[in-house]
């Protein structure tokens, strides 16, 4: 008989989450991913404790993750760990929380879970691990290391957005404002901010990357006696 089998990212280790699987009947594979903290089947699953949800919202780095992960799997879930009442009455800014979770939904199609407990994750994690047969998820789980590029445009979007900040669809208005790399590249702060309409924080950071020296790491010269 096959065990259910979940691939888990090797820097997961931490969390106790693979011993608790294993101790539910689940045969864990540890490796280093590329993205997602858990392959299961043909789902690449994000695992995040709610403070670091909300930080990486509000970041943008969620945005990221997301974006490398769409680009390499065409199914995915996000689990959101702990009290997301309780860090949610401690918001500042809670439209820009909802904002910013339509984002994640709509512009990249996150399926997105609340457990309230590394126990509950796990169980929500065991369960996907077992409905093989009637879901998709049986055989052998899916390992992407990357995202096949076929087209310019794909490489274009692939390239703008890997930016701080810059998902698809940013990417997307971007290009359709300057037409080309060449020109976002060379373009102003302002330029960046008002025409390319992704205003004045996200153009700051894409501005400050572009023009950024590249600190190349010079060998450390051994003293002789």
């Amino acid at each position: 008989m096959r065990l259910p089998r979940i691939v888990i990212d090797s820097r997961e280790s931490a969390s106790g989450i693979p011993e608790l699987l294993e101790e539910r009947g689940i045969y864990v594979q540890r490796r280093l991913l590329d993205v997602a903290d858990y392959v299961v089947g043909q789902y690449a699953i994000e695992r995040k404790t709610v403070h670091d949800f909300i930080s990486s919202l509000y970041s943008g780095r969620l945005f990221d993750q997301a974006q490398r992960i769409t680009q390499a799997y065409s199914k995915f879930l996000l689990i959101v760990e702990g009290d997301i009442q309780e860090a949610f009455v401690e918001l500042k800014n809670p439209r820009a929380y909802w904002g910013a979770l339509l984002t994640l939904a709509l512009g990249f199609d996150f399926k997105i879970f609340y457990t309230f407990s590394i126990d509950e994750t796990v169980d929500l994690l065991s369960l996907l691990a077992r409905r093989g047969g009637t879901s998709g998820l049986s055989g052998r789980p899916l390992i992407v290391k990357k995202p096949r590029i076929t087209s310019t445009k794909e490489w274009q979007l692939l390239v703008l957005g890997s930016l701080p900040t810059i998902g698809p669809v940013l990417a997307e208005k971007l290009l359709r404002s300057f037409g080309s790399l060449h020109n976002i590249f060379t373009a102003s702060r302002i330029e960046l901010a008002v025409s390319g309409g992704i205003g004045e924080s996200r153009a700051q950071k894409v501005f400050d990357l572009i023009r950024a020296e590249y600190k190349r790491k010079v060998p450390k010269q051994t003293k002789l006696a």
